[in-house]
């Protein structure tokens, strides 16, 4: 017959240690993932920003494509005549273009300053566009339009810049 030393010695199970460590393990793992669907949280509303700026900036952008060579919304831009930069472009407001669609998902928040849409989370981007011109003698061959939409958010300052061509007939 064992002593009941042995019949001790001889046991197997787990001990309070093994099952202390084996909780933290698996504390460690449920925080990774954790962390994981945090930042795909993040990423899943960068991408739907950028998607919003994006149908945005094109609908501006087909609006500016269908109006005629000789509007004056689409005269040359800058100080030196023709330049697509973004700090030569003009503001984008609901009065100069009626016909942009700014979805159900932009508005023009109130009091703000021209140029400036806003979507349902309250992110504000800012809206404009640049034209140039090219042109032979006294006709105007082409118009290069670029659109620009900017925003901020945690992640920093955000700009989506499009570019077409509109021929003349």
């Amino acid at each position: 017959m064992m002593s009941k030393q042995a019949m001790i010695c001889t046991q197997r199970g787990s001990t309070l240690i093994e099952a202390m460590v084996a909780m933290a393990i698996l504390t460690i793992g449920i925080l990774a993932v954790m962390a994981m669907q945090v930042n795909a949280i993040g990423a899943s509303s960068s991408a739907m920003n950028r998607t919003e700026a994006n149908n945005a900036a094109l609908s501006l952008m087909e609006t500016l494509k269908q109006l005629p060579m000789n509007d004056p919304t689409l005269d040359p831009t800058g100080a030196a005549p023709g330049s697509l930069e973004a700090a030569d472009a003009r503001v984008f407001t609901a009065a100069s273009l009626t016909d942009v669609k700014l979805d159900k998902l932009l508005s023009i928040p109130a009091a703000a300053a021209p140029g400036f849409v806003m979507d349902n989370s309250g992110l504000v981007y800012r809206l404009s566009w640049a034209v140039r011109d090219r042109v032979e003698g006294t006709k105007t061959l082409n118009k290069t339009i670029r659109v620009f939409m900017d925003w901020n958010t945690t992640a920093g300052r955000n700009r989506l810049e499009m570019t077409t061509t509109t021929y003349s007939d």
